[in-house]
């Protein structure tokens, strides 16, 4: 039996077939502006947070309310292995040349046959922040890099995601 939330507000039990496996962390792609900038090996920052603020009554010692406050986002961390097409540098380059140009983007999480399933939007993002690769020649690793987004929010897309 899986559980849901009935209108009211509370969580319900729900009848339904099995449940469905959890969908695969390293089977994602990227999209800025609408153009897909690359294959990404990890993604940082899907995070926010509710300041919660505090509220005590004179006199009721017992008692402490708690009221939601303003809502943060943690900034995104695109790592990725690096490739003589780089979009995200040529974004970066603009940004540190002064020309910030804010744009909006999804993470898709993919399934098995590679369909978009769920998505998160991120608006107005910028870069911020370029770290290269560390070369060391004793290694035989992918030389990778990774970029740093501000950003002004996150939201969740369950469903087709593209």
């Amino acid at each position: 039996m899986a559980t849901g939330r009935n209108p009211s507000g509370g969580i319900s039990q729900r009848k339904s077939g099995p449940p469905a496996n959890p969908f695969k962390s390293y089977n994602f792609y990227v999209e800025v502006g609408g153009i897909v900038v690359g294959g990404f090996t990890t993604v940082e920052g899907l995070q926010s947070k509710i300041e919660v603020k505090s509220l005590r009554q004179g006199g009721v010692n017992d008692l402490e309310y708690k009221l939601g406050g303003q809502v943060t986002y943690v900034d995104l961390v695109l790592k990725a292995g690096i490739t003589a097409l780089d979009p995200m540098w040529l974004w970066y380059q603009a940004a540190l040349n002064g020309k910030i140009k804010r744009q909006n983007g999804s993470i898709y999480l993919l399934n098995d046959e590679g369909n978009p399933t769920v998505s998160w939007n991120f608006y107005n993002a910028w870069p911020i922040e370029w770290q290269g690769p560390n070369l060391d020649a004793g290694q035989n690793l992918v030389a990778s890099q990774s970029f740093t987004l501000a950003h002004e929010g996150i939201k969740k897309n369950s469903g087709s995601g593209g």
